[in-house]
């Protein structure tokens, strides 16, 4: 079995279902859709002039119009969400669409609330569901705690933001999410590895072999608005600092665990496997479309080193019956020898000092 099918149609429709056209495989030129780790996914749909009958076409509206693309083979979704461009002349016509989740920086916060010791996919959760009220949309959010993650103390005010804005300040806490076939996953897939791949399952120049220091900081610094936090581990006896400002994170302990996760994914370089963003997978890899989304993990194989390695983003682009995936990985944070996270040799923080007028600094 192929890791995807080459029989993909492609649905034109309204934001409610109401099907317009429908683009079976002889009638498109390409068509190219993804999944991303923390971002909105893309679909790009090219028709050419000889391709079908353009004039049968409704007048395109951004937003009011989605893309949906099937596995012809077993009538499952694949990708959906909103148009937003479209580019019609003589030689046929492009449709750009992103999934759902763009419009997340089209809904303002919903709601005033504050949430304790929180993870941060439970409070993302609870948005993402105002958002599919927001927005008529019908879909439920999956959403899956982490278990290696810490919990935090954080709240939104209505109209403060826009939901892109607040879903982003819990990524840098360490959200995870994701939208698979029109559903958002909100946190992480299980943590087992989903398969094991080996050189032989890319083509091309395949998995690369790096040593990268140009991201390492083990003396990080964290700024809340009224605390701040420092967390080190031993780097040859180096003292490369960083200055990390979290303008949303109130409290001490909120504080000291962002810190400790920082330095955690900063502070050692060691000899990775990666793989080079799009690299293609081969048609028979041991691996299937429905494996692969977002924040699943794969055990990556080569020349006796084996990588843990967390899936970030899937491409895929279907052309003159033919598919080829593309996908990209990044590794995992070092852990020891029993799986447990490496833990931080040193961690201390402070209160942060008041100035007042007369200049003298208080602690509180």
């Amino acid at each position: 079995m192929p890791v995807c099918t080459a029989n993909q149609y492609v649905s034109l429709h309204t934001w409610r279902g109401v099907q317009l056209y429908q683009f079976a495989p002889s009638q498109y030129t390409e068509v190219d859709w993804g999944r991303k780790l923390r971002d909105p996914s893309t679909c790009d749909l090219t028709v050419g002039a000889s391709d079908t009958d353009l004039d049968r076409l409704p007048d395109i509206v951004g937003w009011y119009h989605w893309l949906s693309v099937w596995d012809g083979d077993t009538d499952q979704l694949m990708w959906t969400g909103p148009i937003y461009k479209a580019v019609g002349n003589r030689g046929g016509l492009t449709i750009n669409a992103k999934d759902h989740s763009a419009l997340l920086a089209r809904t303002r916060n919903p709601i005033t609330k504050r949430w304790d010791a929180a993870d941060p996919a439970w409070i993302a959760g609870e948005l993402w569901r105002y958002l599919i009220e927001a927005q008529g949309l019908n879909v439920a959010p999956i959403i899956r705690t982490d278990p290696e993650g810490d919990r935090y103390d954080f709240q939104v005010i209505t109209d403060d933001k826009h939901l892109d804005q607040t879903v982003s300040d819990l990524v840098n806490l360490g959200l995870k999410w994701t939208v698979v076939s029109g559903a958002p996953i909100v946190g992480p897939l299980p943590l087992e590895a989903v398969a094991t791949l080996g050189e032989n399952d890319f083509q091309g120049d395949g998995i690369d072999f790096v040593r990268d220091a140009s991201a390492v900081y083990n003396d990080v610094l964290v700024r809340g608005p009224d605390n701040l936090a420092r967390a080190q581990v031993d780097y040859f006896g180096m003292n490369l600092q960083a200055l990390v400002n979290m303008d949303n994170m109130f409290g001490v302990g909120n504080v000291q665990r962002a810190a400790k996760q920082y330095v955690r994914n900063t502070g050692s370089v060691t000899t990775k496997l990666q793989l080079p963003s799009g690299t293609v997978l081969r048609p028979d890899a041991p691996v299937s479309i429905e494996e692969l989304m977002p924040s699943a993990r794969f055990v990556i194989e080569a020349q006796g080193i084996r990588e843990l390695m967390e899936l970030t983003a899937v491409d895929v682009t279907r052309r003159q019956g033919t598919t080829e995936v593309k996908v990209s990985m990044e590794a995992l944070p070092d852990r020891d020898s029993e799986g447990n996270l490496i833990e931080l040799a040193e961690l201390s923080a402070q209160k942060q000092p008041v100035v007042t007028l007369g200049g003298q600094a208080n602690s509180r």
